[in-house]
């Protein structure tokens, strides 16, 4: 059996042969965790309005939740993979999918809007965190270098893609027809046939000595991704730059309304945390200690560029999915399944475009030119979605922009990853892997809080102004009303606002309608303005990815992962 060394102290060994039945098999088995696993951070968008309801809570409760989902997932991935390079990359695959099983377990069952946080958000985001990296090591040790490799990293890539953008439907068609709870049920019931096959995937075992665990890295680089998320997150209940209300901490008010936002404080800490994390890690690699995370991967442009177009491009698609259903929901007053088949343009054209790109770009053109024009693509839906937002009666209108936003999300998803994997040495998979993930989580996160933390935003500056501009009101009472909007700023429907308003006379009644309708469409406005824009940032990103030839025509140096792109010292231009 060939094994592959490296220069490091320990490498993988794979096989350059095996049966294609069984590697068949194994790709089913990798492809339908990564597909639970993604499908989690976008199926419950469309069940909001439900579990608002089922749990008595908020629409910002529930984004919270599902930003959690994904914000645990980024904190400790880049953990998860350092344990599976310790503890042996299946093992800690089994070990993540047994935490992964426990938690969909928990969240299915959930009473309450904290068990179902438990449940999903923690203990499946942990279990997450364990099992992604050590996936991607999995397809290096079960999959012969060349083509099969190849296709399995395409494969593993687009699933991601195709999971985020029909996790609305299933979620849809779960709450509409039977339950959000056995959503979660179905997910145990994969878990529990993949643990039936875990028989045939073969181990990558390390050689040489095995790294010790860098706690102090692990401690800095978790406190600064929570903390920079966490503040993102604040957004939404206290705003992005000044605080709209009191800040209170154990009953005690630290920040008055008007004073600088918590965000502003959070996130320039866990930027602090994350800036002494490089510092040590960089101070332990020159004394020759183990580190979390080996910052020279870095110096690869293909991975250094790669990570920021992995999480600009799901930050505007997880972003366009929260933002699309939460306006169907309050304001078209969509249900489950509704919402679900509006966002199926977007869903049908991830599926087509990661399957064309996989298949067709990735032969005849480099996969910077596909990325770029897959930015090119989400910037012009994002833009034109937020033009015909002001206006739009019905979800069919947003079917171009969903599609637009959709196959460009699919075809950078096709690329972007293998383009990545390919590389970095087999013995850094697990490590690169872990980076992959973690900025895709991160972009997830991101994704969903920035865009529910905008739309809140402009809502509460477009209906104060509004009620400030309305003569149906007394000054008295417009100070009260915006007072009112600016303390408990939520996305409500109509009638929701119509029950909370009976008692003021008719004409206030409209007005405020009439108001809270328009506050909401434009802040769908601007908030697809800003996901254009990050997708605009993501363009620029891309530009910095290596000009290398087609993935699949690409030669392949001895001791890589192909196929090549010979920017091993970014020697690429």
């Amino acid at each position: 059996m060939p094994t592959v060394r490296a220069g490091s102290t320990y490498g993988v060994r794979m096989t350059e042969t095996a049966a294609p039945a069984k590697t068949g098999r194994v790709l089913v088995v990798i492809l339908l965790a990564q597909f639970i696993i993604v499908v989690d951070s976008t199926f419950m968008n469309v069940s909001l309005s439900t579990l608002v309801a089922d749990f008595d809570t908020t629409v910002t409760g529930i984004q919270n939740a599902i930003t959690l989902y994904t914000l645990v997932m980024a904190a400790f991935m880049i953990a998860g993979a350092k344990v599976g390079d310790i503890i042996g990359r299946k093992r800690a695959f089994v070990l993540g999918l047994t935490v992964y099983s426990a938690g969909t377990t928990i969240t299915a069952l959930s009473p309450t809007l904290g068990v179902f946080i438990l449940g999903w958000s923690i203990l499946e985001g942990l279990g997450a965190a364990m099992m992604l990296p050590a996936m991607m090591s999995l397809i290096v040790s079960n999959f012969a270098a060349g083509p099969a490799r190849a296709k399995a990293y395409a494969g593993f890539a687009a699933i991601a893609g195709i999971a985020a953008g029909i996790g609305p439907i299933i979620g849809g068609l779960f709450t509409s027809y039977l339950s959000w709870r056995l959503a979660f049920a179905s997910e145990l019931l994969v878990a529990l046939y993949i643990f039936t096959q875990l028989k045939i995937i073969k181990d990558a075992p390390f050689l040489g000595r095995k790294p010790r665990f860098d706690w102090a890295g692990f401690i800095l680089s978790s406190a600064g991704l929570i903390t920079v998320v966490l503040g993102i997150v604040l957004a939404s209940a206290y705003g992005l730059v000044v605080s709209r209300v009191d800040v209170e901490v154990l009953g005690q008010v630290v920040l008055t309304a008007g004073q600088i936002s918590p965000t502003v404080i959070l996130v320039s800490i866990g930027l602090l945390f994350l800036i002494v994390f490089i510092l040590v890690e960089r101070s332990r690699d020159r004394h020759h200690h183990d580190t979390l995370l080996d910052l020279t991967l870095f110096s690869l442009r293909a991975v250094s560029a790669g990570t920021s177009v992995q999480l600009l491009q799901y930050l505007v698609l997880t972003g366009s999915i929260f933002a699309l259903s939460l306006y169907v929901q309050m304001e078209l007053n969509y249900s489950a399944i509704q919402s679900g088949l509006t966002l199926l343009p977007l869903s049908l054209a991830v599926l087509l475009s990661a399957a064309v790109s996989g298949r067709v770009f990735s032969r005849r053109f480099a996969p910077r030119s596909v990325i770029l024009a897959g930015f090119a693509i989400i910037v012009l839906g994002a833009a034109m979605m937020g033009l015909l937002a002001r206006d739009a009666t019905s979800g069919t209108d947003f079917i171009v922009g969903l599609a637009l936003v959709g196959f460009g999300a699919g075809t950078i998803a096709s690329q972007n990853q293998n383009l990545i994997m390919s590389s970095v040495q087999p013995q850094r998979s697990n490590e690169a892997s872990g980076v992959i993930n973690t900025s895709q989580n991160i972009g997830a996160s991101l994704g969903t809080a920035l865009a529910g933390a905008l739309i809140l935003s402009v809502f509460v500056l477009t209906a104060t102004s509004l009620i400030d501009d309305s003569t149906v009101f007394t000054s008295s009472e417009q100070a009260q009303l915006d007072t009112a909007v600016t303390e408990k700023a939520q996305i409500i429907s109509d009638g929701q606002l119509s029950t909370a308003i009976s008692g003021y006379p008719a004409e206030q009644q409209d007005a405020m309608i009439q108001i809270n309708a328009q506050a909401r469409q434009t802040s769908l406005t601007v908030v697809y303005a800003g996901l254009a824009l990050a997708g605009l940032l993501g363009f620029g990103a891309a530009l910095r990815l290596p000009r290398t030839p087609p993935l699949s025509s690409a030669p392949t140096p001895a001791g890589m992962s192909p196929p090549q792109n010979g920017d091993e010292e970014d020697t690429a231009a």
